[in-house]
């Protein structure tokens, strides 16, 4: 399941330019997902859910396709 190690990236990112400083909850992650990337939506927003990370605990992707190999953070709501 390489979702996880893309969720630990993305955290791993954010964390590291501190975007995440004074953030309680995260509540969307918006990405952009190639059709060939092999990552399953289902399978990394649980990977999220599921980081250990209270903020990201309930946090709902919303995802665009496109026909690359590639994945694209967009946009993350957070309160």
């Amino acid at each position: 399941m390489h979702e996880l190690s893309i969720a630990l990236e993305v955290l791993e990112m954010l964390e590291k330019n501190n975007y995440l400083e004074d953030v309680k909850i995260v509540n969307t992650i918006k990405l952009t997902i190639g059709n060939y990337s092999g990552i399953d939506k289902n399978y990394l927003e649980f990977a999220f859910q599921n980081l250990g990370d209270d903020r990201f605990s309930t946090v709902i992707l919303d995802c665009d396709y496109n026909e690359t190999d590639d994945i694209k953070v967009n946009e993350i709501i957070a309160d």
